[in-house]
């Protein structure tokens, strides 16, 4: 029991953004899709969701959220039971780093402010090209949400997104890798999270690979990347399908085979 992947969001350009919102087999096949706009006590953001059965993809236009500019991506974990995030910011103080940024998120909903989650950073408060974090949820939201923990005490990633309203039929089921390219700097921020949630690297070519509980992180750098996040694996349920490529824009595809669907990204 500890960290595990729960989402990532990508900033498309709106051409893009706007095929896949449209697109026959993502709504009706993929998964469900909706656009959403969020609102915290500090700031708002608006983007369509990609939802499978344990992970979903925020999808932002650029100004989606303030500061959002094409191509910034981020990826979020959440600890599994309550007090993980206090454990992982001792380990990340162990291994070095220099300063931790937390906080806690507070939704406003229809029946007013409820506290949503804690997170945790390395990167600063501002908008950056690339972030990484860390959420632990307030068990304030899931008593409102009617979230239930599983048998052993754990948060319930499926039971979350079943409250955001998860088709049953669709095809996406989770996400198993995530390539990103990032500068020097963002990947020492990341690798330093990771080997905090518990993560072992090794080095294939000229890229770096990090495991843990069946996920995978595939990190390639690049001076400038244009994009961070450039390849998303996805699991699909039914499965085996045949092979098809799906083209959105001109910067997203999406190509599912047999048991993976897999979206590359600019």
């Amino acid at each position: 029991m500890g960290i595990e992947f729960n989402h990532l969001y990508v900033t498309l350009d709106t051409d893009t953004l706007e095929s896949i919102a449209q697109s026959d087999f993502i709504n009706q096949s993929f998964c469900t899709i909706s656009r959403d706009t969020v609102e915290t006590d500090t700031e708002s953001w608006s983007g369509i969701y990609l939802r499978g059965n344990y992970a979903y993809l925020e999808l932002f236009p650029p100004g989606g959220a303030e500061g959002l500019k094409e191509g910034f991506s981020g990826i979020g974990f959440n600890t599994q039971q309550a007090g993980q995030i206090d454990s992982v910011a001792e380990k990340l103080r162990a291994l070095g780093a220099e300063e931790t940024f937390s906080d806690l998120q507070v939704r406003q909903t229809e029946n007013g402010k409820v506290p949503w989650f804690h997170y945790l950073t390395l990167n600063p408060s501002e908008r950056e090209a690339f972030a990484a974090w860390l959420m632990e949820f307030h068990q304030d939201y899931l008593d409102y949400k009617n979230i239930k923990l599983t048998p052993a005490g754990c948060f319930d990633r499926a039971a979350y997104l079943k409250t955001l309203d998860t088709s049953e039929t669709s095809l996406f089921e989770d996400i198993s890798e995530v390539h990103l390219e990032l500068t020097v700097s963002e990947h020492e921020e990341l690798a330093l999270l990771l080997r905090a949630f518990g993560y072992h690297s090794s080095g294939v070519g000229d890229k770096t690979i990090y495991r843990c509980d069946g996920f995978t992180v595939q990190v390639s750098q690049n001076v400038a990347p244009r994009y961070r996040i450039r390849q998303v694996v996805c699991t699909m349920k039914d499965k085996p399908h045949p092979e098809k490529t799906f083209t959105f824009g001109d910067n997203a595809k999406l190509k599912v085979g047999r048991e993976l669907a897999i979206w590359q990204f600019g």
